[in-house]
């Protein structure tokens, strides 16, 4: 009778200490934490199957506002992800990689190189920068290898997030919406928009743009120590590991301030051709050097119309040069995917619509999926934009 007394008391201790890390996870991953759309996107990432994506892009936010997974997929049969946050340090490079290729098996990842082509360190050591990113990683050695590196203060609350996010309740009830999201992409299983997200605005054309002026400069300008450190660390793993990578440099919209960041493009260039490694310069690309600033929703990044374009020419390049044909997927896999381009053909028509009714003195308009209204940036820098809105916004 003693022992069956003690053996129920242990199970009940047990069972209580399982209901609070249980609820404790749940609290972190979903309630005390930060969520806008760089949470969302990595979030999704993980949801997807190991090993079904064909091609990861990773970098800062010109790859998820400048290339659309449904779209490609739509055109070119394979499947993508955009792996990155906004703002991605050059640090975080590194593990980007490694967490790539723990979770998929991909017949090529697209690395972009603006984190290595900052004109300082200073994105570095900022918290809001690493922790877009790294609070979203699931609890792993590669999470542990990046955070030893930064050495923080309070490394406890990297590994942990719900320490640093446990008195976030006052985001309530405005940030149910981003709660909502992220629970209803984890009842899915999947995302509609395979991380894409979309600004509609349209740059003005009033600035002085030297990109016509681009294709055949050459002249290089030094990285910063810590990001030539970083970028060879990268291009040593790399080719350590024979991961098939290509290097590239995204649209942008140049002008003279930003032309230090163009030569040291050039010298990050010469650097990853020395690793044998090829690197695609969009800024000198004769097609893409000629997008106009209508295509930007600001000089940094693609709007949906750019984004559209540049989708359909990156896709051909992965599927033509690169040789990434049509992806091999189960029943279902292919359901989600012919669903995330019906969605994207949804989300791009209402996107148009919107587009026709802006000047370049508009503020531009972030859109992304799931629940929320649309808003201007100027009141609200991060929302979401559902299929039902959208299927509305489309009668």
């Amino acid at each position: 009778m003693g022992m069956k007394k003690y053996v129920m008391r242990t199970v009940k201790l047990i069972s209580l200490i399982m209901a609070v890390v249980l609820s404790a996870l749940f609290l972190q991953n979903f309630v005390l934490c930060h969520i806008d759309h760089n949470k969302l996107r990595i979030d999704g990432f993980y949801l997807e199957d190991e090993n079904s994506l064909d091609v990861v892009l990773t970098g800062a936010s010109e790859i998820y506002t400048g290339f659309a997974p449904g779209l490609a997929y739509e055109k070119f049969g394979f499947t993508s992800y955009p792996y990155a946050t906004a703002s991605i340090t050059a640090g975080a490079a590194l593990t980007q990689i490694k967490e790539i290729e723990r979770t998929q098996d991909p017949k090529l990842i697209m690395i972009e190189i603006n984190p290595f082509v900052y004109p300082d360190d200073v994105n570095e050591s900022k918290e809001g920068s690493i922790r877009k990113y790294i609070d979203a990683v699931p609890l792993n050695e590669n999470k542990i290898e990046y955070v030893d590196r930064l050495d923080p203060e309070h490394k406890e609350e990297y590994y942990f997030p719900l320490i640093k996010y446990h008195s976030s309740w006052d985001e309530y009830p405005g940030g149910i919406k981003f709660l909502g999201a992220l629970l209803g992409q984890h009842v899915r299983g999947y995302t509609l928009l395979k991380g894409y997200k979309s600004s509609i605005g349209k740059c003005r054309y009033d600035e002085c743009f030297i990109n016509d002026k681009l294709i055949d400069d050459d002249t290089e300008a030094d990285l910063t120590a810590f990001s030539e450190e970083k970028l060879r660390e990268v291009l040593q793993y790399c080719k350590d590991n024979e991961i098939k990578a290509v290097f590239f440099r995204a649209p942008h919209l140049v002008r003279d301030i930003d032309y230090e960041s163009f030569c040291m493009t050039n010298r990050a260039g010469k650097i990853i051709n020395s690793y044998g490694f090829e690197f695609i310069n969009f800024e000198r690309d004769p097609v893409t050097n000629e997008y106009a600033p209508c295509l930007f929703y600001n000089v940094q990044h693609l709007n949906a119309y750019g984004s559209e374009k540049f989708t359909r020419y990156l896709g051909g390049i992965i599927s033509k040069k690169y040789g990434v044909g049509e992806s091999e997927l189960t029943r279902a896999q292919k359901r989600h995917w012919n669903e995330a381009a019906d969605y994207y053909d949804q989300f791009y028509k209402c996107c148009d619509d919107l587009l026709k009714e802006v000047t370049e003195m508009t503020p531009p308009v972030l859109i992304d999926e799931d629940l929320g209204e649309v808003n201007t940036m100027t009141e609200i820098e991060e929302d979401l934009f559902g299929m039902s809105e959208i299927k509305k916004h489309n009668k």
